[in-house]
This record gives structure tokens, sequence and C-alpha cells, in this order.
């Protein structure tokens, strides 16, 4: 457990379970339980996941060594409580439930809330270009639309009634057509200044 492997390899099985706390009898029964706490500090599960491993084991009638988990738990903390981690988990969008000890909360915080920066920035400049790609599909579908609506317009098919309705209806697609054309204009200019405010996030922080 205390080698670099045993805890590259913990890292990873705490990053598969993530928050799943469902053992079966067998894992309950033949479970280790610092291994156990270890791989949920590592993932940074809150305390609470003893509770819930508690209440899965308590259907085969098991009980957690609780001293065992929290000692694992507190040594497993200590390889999530960085300060690249913090900002790897800011940087995904994840948030941070108060787990890190006093002593390693400071720097993890510093890189978490580094990294929530670059991630606002990043989802900021997401919104606007994925306003932009639903303006010009918008802008796209009104041509098939118009396209359809002029064919039904001049063929013999068509009532009156209907061409003078066709014929509203197309004016007010073009219409609408012309006023995605500036809309897009204008978010393109919001897009470039949320992506040089994103830009100068990026080269603001030391985390790569």
């Amino acid at each position: 457990m205390n080698t670099a492997k045993s805890i590259a390899v913990l890292a990873i099985i705490a990053l598969l379970l993530g928050g799943c706390a469902t053992m079966s009898e067998e894992e309950c029964i033949t479970a280790d339980w610092h291994a156990i706490g270890y791989e949920d500090g590592a993932a940074g599960q809150a305390v609470a996941m003893l509770g819930k491993r508690r209440q899965a084991c308590a259907d085969h009638g098991v009980q957690p060594d609780a001293n065992a988990y929290r000692a694992g738990r507190d040594e497993g903390l200590e390889l999530y409580c960085t300060e690249m981690r913090g900002f790897r988990t800011g940087r995904a969008g994840g948030t941070y439930g108060g787990v890190c000890p006093r002593d390693l909360e400071g720097l993890f915080l510093v890189g978490y809330e580094s990294g929530r920066e670059l991630y606002e920035a990043q989802r900021a400049v997401n919104e606007v270009a994925n306003a932009i790609q639903s303006a010009h599909n918008e802008r796209e579908n009104i041509l098939d639309d118009i396209t359809e609506m002029s064919a039904h317009l001049v063929s013999d098919e068509a009532t009156k009634e209907e061409r003078i309705e066709l014929l509203a209806d197309i004016a007010r697609l073009k219409t609408r057509h012309s006023d995605l054309e500036h809309e897009i204009e204008d978010m393109e200019h919001e897009l470039a200044l949320r992506e040089a405010a994103f830009h100068e996030v990026e080269m603001r922080t030391p985390y790569k």
C-alpha cells in the first residue's frame, strides 16, 4: 500500500468506483476496510460513504471496521488533497465537498479555484458557440422550409387561400432568416470577447 505502484492502482480503482457503495456479501465478508477507506479517500469521498457501506453490508450481517476504514481514508485523502488534484477537479467542473483536512485544504483550494475559473471561462465560450451553431442550424432549416413552401406555392394543387397564406409565411421566414444573420454577427463578437477572456485566464493559471 505504501509503494508508488500501489497508490496508482488504488487511485484508478477509486476513480472507477466513484460514489458507488454497493457491496456484495462476499465483498463485505472479505473486505479490507483499510484499503476501501484508502480508495474512498483517494476519490475525495466524504466520511459519510462509510455509512453507505455499513448499510450495504448490514444486509449481509457484516459490520465494517470503522477504525481501519477511517485510517485508510485519511491516507487516501493525502493523495486527493493536493494542489494539482484541486485544479483538475475545478477544471472538470467538479464540486468540492470540504473533505480535506485543514493542513491540506489550503493548497487544494488554491488549485481548485484556479481550475474552476478556467472551467467557467470555457463554459462561457461554449455557451455562445453553441448558440451560434443553433442559429446557423435554424437558418438552414428556414431555407429548407422556404424551398418546400415555394414549391407548393407554384404547384397546381395550391388553392388561392393557400397561396396567400404561403406568401405570408415565406415573408415571415425571410425576415427571421435576416434577423438571425444579425444575431449571429452580434454573437460572434461576443464569442471573440469570451475567447479572449478565456485565453487570459488560461495564460494566468500556473497549472497545465
